[in-house]
């Protein structure tokens, strides 16, 4: 990654007026019209989209936005408004979910946001989610939803000319209208570039519109060189004029190759099989049954949730690194995503979780090292910071006598409740049937879908996708994902008088938990390319030794109990580099022949995959942490809607990665 993505999030720096207006202390100009900023926005953003009438004449399900500048989120909480005026006054549209893009250089921080708008208390229906859900200063994408307006942001962190060539584009392209906002060119003339405009240009679907305050001729000029026919309007209140415009000719899209499938247009069947029964397929399930489709699962156990998600107790917290790359950046990202999920979920249906704070030790030279870089990468203290012996003493309650690195939003869940609550969530929401003791034998691609056979038993549906962990590998179209297993048994501890003060989750080779239902979960073992599931007494005694071994000469450790056979076995997934695996299943065989002379030729046309198949796998032992924002980017793939990736993170977590790597330097593959 180059240092200009990797650069850290910097706040706004915010002057307030005498009558508490915000100034930005680098752009010496306002953020809104304080006494009319909604009447300003609607009036210039909305009304100059004319965006009541597209909407009216949308044949989308989705309707896209994207801003140059969030601000204080006025624009964007003027469209909530009228976006909910909208569809319950047009109930029958066709339209049904907004999406909106904002891309912030400086974001505002969570206080300031808050006092600026304490201005509008007209819109705090829709100020109080955005408060809540408002992330932290770190690059990359932040999406947040609205339910219950159907409407979903996405907040790019990050300068807008860097950021906006990093999304991904389907040959129908993203937007249907922007906002260009931010400061007066005159105070912020970088912004302002022939070389946005054109970008803003490639992102835009046809016939899609664009809006301004300015009128500036540059502006105009350098937005009709991009391929807008701009025309002025009247501007609002003293101002003069403003500028509207309409995209006149897509222009041609740089080429985007060997990333990701794209669902073709004929296809309009909204049934979907998933096949699996765990965390990976309970948040897919959940986003599709957002977006109208009807979910039929298979699962081969008994019932959902066993295995890897059947533990009782998880750590949910990011996996950071000193260079904060794209790897870090899209644990530290979905990691703020699932915490807003998990919140949202349990809010519907209450399931045992603490997310007040867990932290993870330095026990040896190697694990200091380790979290001595994480510390230099300069991220935000609410994401992690460093904790003296006695600090971690006093957080934890308990004596451990050693530094640590501290995550304030981390903690634990239970995996299988809430597993379970994310499933009965998508069932009072839309159509989900799900098929327990139902064990898929193998896939076949026909005219008229994909065919599952399970048995003597066939049936067909429209799209595919796999949650399937390393049973992925028994089928033949997923034969070849290189995946490893590791085994993992967690044990499950009775609590005593000294074990029950613990009050944060502890990480070191292993982890240890608070109590819940007077038990805490200590684990978990690792043992590679083992996939017996069969319980072990001596894997109790390693979860307690490897304790022991982090942090020796404690009398509560010795004292553990460990001679019983109360414990839970999983089998994980892992990949060789940490990135999961999700989107189109790539197609093995073609992506071999595809990519044949890739060794000596550049490859320039798009990768090959099994048409209508999905996968979502390999999240090894963070699925928790990844699932849910993993599962929503899939969704949203599938609905050809906005992603919450960066092309280069889209492109780490692809199936084909590793072959395509291969193949490029002229080595064998395996299969």
């Amino acid at each position: 990654m180059s240092d200009t993505k990797n650069k850290l999030i910097n706040h706004a720096q915010i002057n307030w007026s005498d009558q508490s207006e915000p100034i930005s202390a680098l752009f010496d100009d306002v953020y809104f019209n304080t006494e009319l900023g909604i009447d300003e926005s609607f009036y210039v953003f909305f009304q100059g989209n004319n965006l009541n009438e597209r909407w009216l004449n949308c044949e989308s399900n989705h309707f896209s936005i994207a801003e140059t500048g969030f601000g204080t989120g006025l624009n964007f909480l003027v469209c909530c408004e009228q976006f909910k005026r909208f569809l319950s006054q047009h109930p029958e549209s066709k339209l049904k979910h907004l999406f909106f893009s904002s891309f912030e250089k400086y974001p505002l921080n969570k206080t300031d946001l808050i006092h600026a708008l304490q201005r509008w208390p007209s819109l705090a229906s829709y100020i109080t989610p955005l408060v809540d859900q408002y992330p932290l200063a770190l690059t990359g994408c932040h999406r947040i939803h609205f339910d219950q307006f159907n409407i979903t942001l996405d907040l790019w962190f990050g300068d807008v000319q860097q950021t906006l060539p990093t999304l991904y584009c389907y040959p129908s392209r993203l937007f249907d209208s922007w906002f260009l906002d931010g400061f007066s060119p005159s105070k912020n003339p970088d912004m302002w570039s022939d070389t946005l405009f054109s970008q803003i240009a490639q992102s835009c679907k046809a016939d899609a519109t664009i809006a301004t305050f300015t009128a500036a001729g540059f502006v105009r000029r350098g937005l009709i060189a991009a391929g807008f026919n701009m025309t002025k309007r009247k501007g609002y209140g003293i101002k003069r004029e403003m500028l509207v415009g309409k995209l006149a000719e897509k222009p041609d899209l740089t080429v985007q190759h060997a990333e990701h499938l794209r669902r073709p247009k004929q296809t309009t069947s909204k049934d979907i099989a998933i096949i699996g029964g765990g965390i990976a397929s309970a948040c897919l399930s959940l986003a599709l049954i957002k977006r109208g489709y009807t979910v039929t699962l298979y699962c081969k156990n008994s019932s959902l949730a066993q295995g890897a998600s059947g533990n009782q107790q998880a750590a949910v917290y990011p996996l950071l690194n000193k260079a904060h790359n794209s790897l870090s950046q899209f644990f530290a990202n979905s990691f703020l995503y699932a915490r807003n999920y998990i919140q949202t979920i349990n809010s519907h249906i209450p399931f045992d979780h603490d997310l007040s704070g867990l932290l993870q030790l330095y026990y040896d030279k190697a694990s200091s090292k380790k979290l001595d870089n994480i510390l230099q990468a300069k991220l935000p203290e609410a994401l992690v910071h460093y904790l003296s012996p006695d600090q971690t003493n006093e957080i934890s309650q308990l004596s451990i006598g050693q530094a640590s690195l501290s995550y304030p939003l981390g903690g634990w869940l239970n995996p299988q409740q809430m597993i379970h609550a994310i499933f009965a969530k998508a069932s009072s929401l839309g159509k989900i049937s799900i098929n327990v003791n139902t064990h898929v034998d193998t896939l076949s691609k026909h005219k008229n879908g994909w065919q599952l056979q399970m048995g003597d038993q066939q049936v067909t549906h429209s799209l595919i996708a796999l949650t399937t962990a390393m049973e992925t590998l028994n089928f033949e179209q997923g034969k070849a994902v290189p995946l490893s297993a590791a085994r993992g048994q967690v044990t499950y501890i009775p609590t005593n008088n000294e074990l029950h003060k613990l009050k944060v989750t502890l990480c070191h080779e292993g982890y240890l938990t608070p109590v819940s239902h007077q038990k805490h979960s200590m684990g978990a073992t690792f043992e590679r390319h083992q996939m017996d599931e069969t319980f072990s007494l001596q894997e109790q005694t390693d979860n307690k030794q490897k304790l022991i071994k982090c942090i020796p000469n404690k009398v509560w450790c010795d004292e553990i109990d460990i001679n019983h056979n109360d414990a839970n076995v999983g089998i994980r997934a892992t990949t060789r580099d940490h990135f999961p695996y999700v989107g189109g299943l790539a197609d093995y065989a073609q992506t071999k022949q595809h990519y044949q002379y890739a060794y000596k030729t550049n490859v320039t046309t798009n990768a090959p995959f099994h048409e209508d198949a999905f996968i979502l796998t390999g999240l090894g032992s963070r699925g928790i942490c990844t699932a849910p924002l993993l599962a929503e980017m899939l969704a949203s793939q599938i609905n050809q809607e906005p992603l919450p990736f960066s092309q280069e993170v889209l492109n780490a977590l692809q199936t084909n990665r590793q072959w395509i790597n291969y193949l490029k330097k002229s080595k064998p593959l395996k299969i």
